[in-house]
């Protein structure tokens, strides 16, 4: 019997030695030999995959790849100050100003580890300076947060951005790229970089885009609004960590751009949104991001631009369910629009474009009673359009009072070149709520004034923004101002928290801020 075990090991060594030829031609291709000081011990800094490069052994790594002449380094910094009266036109009772200061800098690194692949990381320091307690919640002395997120006096620092990407992989014009990142789509309504604020949004996902000389897949996976990257701050239009349920939010979604013909595009988007609920707790509807539920967004965006002519039209359908921990469901049937055209005169001195706008997203009626925590009146729908992650200060008023819920917005605007280094607009808005209803949602996508009123008319908006660009567009001033007239809706919000009779103020904003980039 020990003979044959013996003739086995003999023969299962044999056949062994005999495979080792065949396994090497079938491996890649040789690489240079490693230097190995003690081959039995684990490397220092393990990296859990087949090591064929020798990795750093030590902290912090001096990689003998690293050239210089791939190294770049991008900045930006930005102060900027603004001023505030009757912010939310004397809703809460108060009818005095604000003023503070808002600065960020950053610091971008980035490596080209070859042609194809790309290390960015994005540092950022942001702080507010000074700041009172006011009328429309933006910030409160002795460092404290608001429930807009602003935290008055504290400075934040932390990464804006921090991906890997990685282009043509595998196949010419894939792209990957994995980390935190800035994610735009169309006109900034949906998603976008929202770099008014003085944090900004970021997300950390995983995304991937297939580019061809006339379209382009776009999809992915994010992990959106995470606290040290949320844009926060009802003072610039921002949503706040204190009032959303983003931190629990994972986003799934897909996006195809073509161009059909010369000057139009076409982008069909699906994004899902499912909101994770914490336990024990029920869905407030109203605040934004909300906990407990699965969205869908459907729909797109047409884009056109040929000649003197310019026009934009966004549709999106909103499905879902909100599951609240009662066992009652709320079936999400939300929808949004919005269509937006001009002309320019390039023959013209100056420049000038004439443009015409309108915005609609559907409200609900009966939302208000689903986040008193009852559920009693509950009614079966979500009806309030999510505006998800937008850059609301570009397209809902410079002034920051509107998002794109329960709204129906209209406006006009003139755009000029005074010279080829400056740039000036003036926009006039008329903004109502869709839903007498519902809340009056604020830029913030907070609700502000859940009585019903018999009007609509929330407020009119009148924009002045000039915009001077010098030394070789490395440096920019800006300056803007807004007066809002409050219209009879506003009134009846404010009559409903400050008693019979009361009616709302106008409201006034204007800033001044510099900004270098290099």
């Amino acid at each position: 019997m020990r003979s044959s075990k013996e003739a086995v090991k003999w023969v299962l060594a044999a056949a062994l030695v005999g495979a080792m030829p065949m396994g090497q031609a079938l491996a890649d291709p040789p690489v240079a030999p490693k230097v190995i000081d003690h081959p039995t011990n684990v490397p220092p800094v393990p990296r859990a995959m087949p090591d064929l490069t020798p990795y750093w052994n030590f902290d912090p790594p001096k990689s003998p790849l690293f050239d210089i002449s791939k190294f770049t380094i991008s900045g930006d910094a930005r102060v900027r100050a603004e001023t505030r009266k009757n912010g939310n036109f004397g809703q809460d009772g108060r009818f005095n100003a604000d003023s503070f200061v808002q600065q960020w800098a950053r610091l971008g690194l980035n490596y080209a580890v070859s042609q194809d692949v790309d290390m960015f990381t994005q540092l950022q320091y942001s702080k507010n300076w000074g700041g009172n307690v006011n009328d429309a919640g933006f910030q409160t002395n002795a460092n404290t947060t608001t429930a807009g997120g602003v935290t008055n006096n504290n400075s934040v620092l932390g990464v804006r951005q921090a991906f890997i990407m990685i282009r043509n992989l595998g196949v010419d014009g894939l792209s990957l790229k994995v980390g935190r990142q800035l994610v735009v789509m169309g006109n900034h309504r949906l998603f976008g970089h929202f770099d008014w604020n003085n944090q900004a949004f970021s997300h950390d996902g995983v995304t991937m885009q297939y580019n061809q000389p006339t379209y382009e897949v776009w999809a992915g996976w994010l992990h959106a609004q995470n606290s040290d990257a949320v844009a926060s701050g009802a003072a610039a239009g921002g949503v706040g960590s204190g009032v959303s349920g983003g931190a629990n939010s994972d986003v799934i979604f897909a996006r195809l751009a073509f161009k059909p013909m010369a000057g139009l595009a076409v982008e069909p988007l699906w994004v899902w949104q499912n909101n994770k609920t914490a336990t024990g707790s029920n869905a407030n509807i109203l605040i934004p991001h909300a906990p407990g539920q699965s969205r869908h967004t459907l729909g797109g965006r047409v884009a056109y631009r040929q000649d003197m002519f310019d026009g934009t039209a966004e549709a999106y359908w909103q499905t879902g369910h909100f599951d609240m921990n009662n066992g009652q469901n709320l079936s999400i049937n939300a929808v949004a629009l919005a269509v937006e055209g001009g002309i320019t005169l390039k023959d013209v001195p100056t420049t000038p474009r004439l443009g015409l706008e309108f915005n609609y997203a559907s409200g609900d009626g009966d939302g208000r009673n689903c986040a008193n925590g009852t559920f009693t009146a509950c009614h079966g729908n979500a009806n309030t359009f999510e505006n998800l992650y937008p850059t609301n200060h570009i397209v809902m008023g410079y002034a920051d009072r509107m998002s794109w819920r329960n709204m129906v917005g209209y406006s006009g605007s003139l755009q000029l070149n005074p010279t080829q280094q400056s740039h000036f607009e003036t926009r006039f808005w008329v903004f109502r709520k869709a839903n007498n209803g519902d809340c009056w949602y604020t830029a913030a996508q907070s609700c502000v004034g859940t009585a019903n009123t018999t009007s609509n008319s929330l407020y009119k908006e009148l924009d002045l923004i000039y915009t001077l660009f010098f030394k070789s567009n490395k440096v920019a001033w800006q300056t803007g101002y807004a007066y809002l007239w409050a219209g009879d809706g506003m009134d009846q919000i404010v009559a409903a928290s400050q008693g019979a009779g009361r009616d709302a103020a106008n409201s006034q904003w204007a800033y001044t801020q510099l900004q270098v980039n290099f």
